[in-house]
This record gives structure tokens, C-alpha cells and sequence, in this order.
């Protein structure tokens, strides 16, 4: 608890419950582990929904063995988890140092075991923002959607648009709306209240009005239920899309997530405009 916010914690799920800076909600659900994103036409090409599958419940099967509270000496106190990604075999840990300012510094690794895995579809975690914080500007690629592999054509800048503007009606709908090389991202209310995402140093992000799951259970963009809430990605980065063809060819594997030890963080940060 600071001047102006309150961080909540569960033990369980190892992740934030609750984050309140001056009376508004900053989340709706804390970050979570995720190494899945909906199928793309290229990936169903490739198999990859069958190939890759182990990794869709990945991180939501996890089980918490422990988690610590540390208080450091500089005004912060880090809250950090480990857990068993038990159905891959794998080790995942997650701290939150939280600072006197309101700022939450997360930082997350994933260490595979020795069971042989497949590449994975994208390392990062994801989160629910509030219902409001539809007006969003980041400094990265732009203004396109854009991957590792399909980002040149995208300059780096600062980039305005809507959470709803963030959506391409692909005939079937699949993983899209993403960002690279993101510094940081606004998501800002009708008040002006929002929540700042910063890499430490760069995020591959998306947020949406659909989650992942949503999206690869719809055969047409009319099946799609607009959620009010925003489902927000923040990664260390996903696998290329691809699109040497659309009936086998995978990406190229200077683009690819082989399993192998990944770390990232970033900053959260509450702010009014």
C-alpha cells in the first residue's frame, strides 16, 4: 500500500488480484503466463494447432509450489512466485517489485526441463484491462499491425488508435492487431486515468477486445462477441508468421521460439493524463 494505490496478491494463481491507484481498478485480471496465440492461416498450413498444442494450457495449468515477500531496502517490496508448468514439464517464476510511486516492475522467466518440446508460439504474458481503457498510443512500429518477420515496412514512432481500431477482420479470425520493438504503451480512460506499459528495454504487444481463445473458436468474424474488457499481450516476443506458402512452410528459424530459457520484464505504471 502507498499514498495513492493499493497492489493485492494471490498466492495461488501467483499473480496480482487486485491493483487500485486513486480509486479506479488498474486490472481486471493480473498477468499470467502465456505461450499461446490463435492460429494464423500459415499455422493451420503448417499444423500447427496439432504440432504446438501442448503449449495452449501452458501456463494455465501451472501450479504455485511458492511464493515470498521481500522488503528492500529502497521503499519497494517484490512479490515473487515459482511454479510447475507441470503438463510440459517446465519451470516458470514471476516477480512483482512494487516501488512507493505505484510503479510494479514484473519480471518473468521460463525454464524448460528435460522433456523434448516443440517451438513455442510466443513467450510473454497476458492480462485484462478494464472496461474504458479503449484510447491507447505506444511508441514502436507502427501504425500496422506488425511481427518479427513482417515489420520493415512498419517505422518506429508514436502511434495513436483505439482498442477497437486495433482489430483486422481477417476472413477467419486468427492472432492479430500485434506491435514490435514497443518502448511503451498508454491505455487511457474517458478521465484520462490509464495504466503505462514500458519495456525494459522492448515489448512485442497487442491488445484486443477478444481473447485468444475467442478468436480461435470463431469461423467468422460476425461469431466474435466484443468483450468490454481489454485483453492485453505483453512479450518477450512471438514466432514470425510466416508466408514462404500457406501449406507447410513454417518461419524461417531466425524467427522462431526454439524451447530454451527466456527472461523478460517490464514496468507498470499508473498514471492521469
Amino acid at each position: 500500500t502507498g499514498a495513492d494505490f493499493t497492489v493485492v496478491f494471490d498466492r495461488t494463481a501467483g499473480t496480482i488480484a487486485s491493483f487500485v491507484w486513486r480509486n479506479a481498478d488498474m486490472l481486471a485480471e493480473g498477468p499470467s503466463p502465456n505461450f499461446w496465440r490463435a492460429p494464423i492461416d500459415n499455422d493451420y498450413g503448417n499444423r500447427m494447432p496439432e504440432r504446438l498444442g501442448i503449449w495452449r494450457d501452458a501456463g494455465d495449468k501451472r501450479i504455485v509450489r511458492r511464493t515470498s515477500v521481500t522488503r528492500n531496502s529502497r521503499g519497494a517490496v517484490t512479490f515473487s512466485a515459482e511454479a510447475d508448468l507441470w503438463s510440459i514439464g517446465a519451470k516458470y517464476a514471476v516477480s512483482y517489485t512494487v516501488h512507493g510511486s505505484g510503479d510494479v516492475i514484473v519480471e518473468s522467466r521460463f525454464t524448460p526441463g528435460d522433456r523434448e518440446l516443440p517451438e513455442l508460439p510466443r513467450f510473454g504474458m497476458r492480462m485484462t484491462l478494464p472496461a474504458g481503457f479503449e484510447a491507447m498510443t505506444w511508441y514502436g512500429r507502427g501504425p500496422h499491425e506488425n511481427y518479427q518477420d513482417r515489420r520493415t515496412g512498419s517505422p518506429v514512432g508514436i502511434w495513436s488508435d483505439t482498442v477497437t481500431g486495433r482489430y483486422v477482420p481477417y476472413v477467419r479470425p486468427q492472432e492479430n492487431g500485434n506491435m514490435t520493438d514497443v518502448r511503451w504503451a498508454a491505455f487511457t480512460d474517458s478521465r484520462g486515468v490509464g495504466l503505462l506499459a514500458c519495456g525494459m528495454p522492448l515489448l512485442s504487444m497487442s491488445a484486443l477486445h477478444y481473447t485468444a481463445a475467442d478468436l480461435e473458436a470463431a469461423d467468422h468474424p460476425y461469431d466474435l462477441v466484443r468483450r468490454d474488457t481489454i485483453s492485453l499481450n505483453l512479450d518477450l516476443a512471438q514466432t514470425g508468421v510466416g508466408g514462404d506458402d500457406s501449406w507447410g512452410a513454417r518461419p524461417h528459424k531466425q524467427y522462431t521460439l526454439f524451447p530454451k530459457e527466456y527472461a523478460y520484464r517490464y514496468r507498470l505504471r499508473p498514471f492521469e493524463a
